[in-house]
């Protein structure tokens, strides 16, 4: 057992096992740091960039609704608390595609109606003033519809292009009805706040989502009274018939799944499958009677590593799911033609099944998150089921006696 151990020790060296590991490992932490430091970059300037370019997290304040009575000297303006806000959000994702990450854009439309009545015995003098961050949220004024009691008013926007400002008289219990709707494209999230100084009354609040479901909220933010979730689409609704203060409403909108993590967490668990890639290659090699010198070695080693490359950097340029499918179709392939020209064609389908085995059901494995376990569990399964049918065979021995042989041969060789 000694010298069979002293004898595989030495095979490991014989066959350039650290060569072929010192690349893989090379390769990965290389691969790693890039990923790391694209991924700081993306939170800070690719982040700043595409809200620069596409939006920002919506933050739409309550309006502010003040008053002083006609013929005051206008001095103060109280606040008057809105008697009903019935509000719609419908919003479609479009999901900004930068590197190997995914920010949250989406694009949506706002739609609220707002009413108030006169609460003093004598006429007021009302200002409705409606923050609107046209820039900011990427509002188009072709998209901007603003109506008072049914009717279409003349747009007053302030001079920053940030606020709707409305004035009008109101006569003792009369009562007046504002709809505003616009359209603007946002980042990651939508939040409403009420004013929390003021009383809430009549509340609602109606969100549609389309292209997505995994939602979440902010830090502080009421979460929704009804969800109702559709294929790719999700509804929340919010409803308060009376707060003693107003409270943020709002939701953190889908996102997709970030692949940078995912290439990082292939690479974090490739040396073990490289491991059992490389022990299957050197029996292949034994089998053959052939040594591995030192180029297949590193080549057969560079190949394997190949695949991360590839994977790193077609994914910057196209989907990830497309990227695996040409990284895997090319290395497969690659070492496989490789492996059967050193060794012959019936060589080369094994080694293919090894990097199938190796390479690309691990890698699934970390891609299919939900479905690791059972991954492994059916490739461990099967690998048995193979390994139980072609022990029975007298190939097998053949097989086996073959590669002892070399083995002992190229042990013996190395110690003379």
């Amino acid at each position: 057992m000694k010298a069979l151990f002293v004898m595989s020790w030495r095979l490991l060296f014989r066959y350039h096992f650290a060569l072929a590991f010192g690349i893989v490992v090379m390769v990965s932490v290389a691969i790693a740091l890039q990923i790391t430091d694209r991924a700081g970059f993306a939170d800070s300037e690719l982040r700043k960039d595409v809200m620069e370019r596409w939006g920002a997290p919506i933050e739409q304040p309550v309006p502010s609704l003040r008053y002083v009575e006609s013929g005051a000297v206008f001095t103060t303006l109280r606040e008057l608390p809105l008697s009903s806000q019935h509000l719609s959000v419908d919003a479609q994702m479009d999901y900004r595609k930068r590197g190997l990450v995914y920010f949250s854009g989406f694009q949506f439309v706002f739609r609220g109606r707002y009413r108030a009545a006169n609460p003093e015995p004598r006429d007021i003098d009302l200002v409705f003033v409606f923050p609107i961050q046209m820039q900011k949220n990427q509002v188009l004024l072709s998209n901007l519809a603003f109506t008072v009691n049914g009717q279409p008013v003349p747009l007053s926007l302030s001079e920053e292009n940030d606020k709707l400002v409305w004035t009008g008289r109101l006569k003792p219990e009369e009562s007046v009805q504002w709809d505003i709707s616009f359209g603007g494209r946002g980042l990651d999230a939508f939040a409403y706040r009420l004013d929390p100084s003021l009383p809430v009354k009549d509340f609602s609040l109606a969100v549609r989502v389309q292209g997505g479901r995994n939602y979440d909220y902010p830090a502080g933010v009421v979460p929704a009274h009804a969800v109702e979730m559709a294929d790719d689409l999700v509804s929340l609704r919010w409803e308060f018939p009376s707060l003693e203060s107003g409270v943020p409403v709002g939701l953190i909108l889908p996102s997709e799944q970030s692949f940078d993590r995912v290439i990082a967490t292939i690479l974090e668990r490739g040396w073990l499958p490289f491991l059992l890639l490389w022990a299957g290659l050197v029996l292949l090699f034994l089998r053959a009677g052939k040594p591995m010198s030192l180029i297949p070695a590193g080549l057969l080693a560079s190949g394997f590593s190949l695949f991360f490359v590839l994977l790193a950097y077609l994914s910057a340029f196209m989907h990830f799911y497309l990227a695996l499918v040409i990284s895997a179709l090319l290395v497969h392939a690659a070492l496989a033609l490789y492996v059967g020209a050193l060794l012959g064609r019936r060589a080369g389908w094994i080694a293919l099944c090894l990097c199938l085995a190796c390479l690309l059901v691990p890698s699934l494995a970390v891609v299919l998150e939900g479905f690791t376990g059972l991954i492994y569990t059916v490739e461990i399964t099967l690998a048995v089921v193979a390994a139980m049918i072609f022990t029975t065979r007298a190939e097998f021995q053949e097989w086996f006696e073959a590669a002892r042989r070399g083995l002992v041969a190229q042990g013996g060789s190395h110690a003379h």
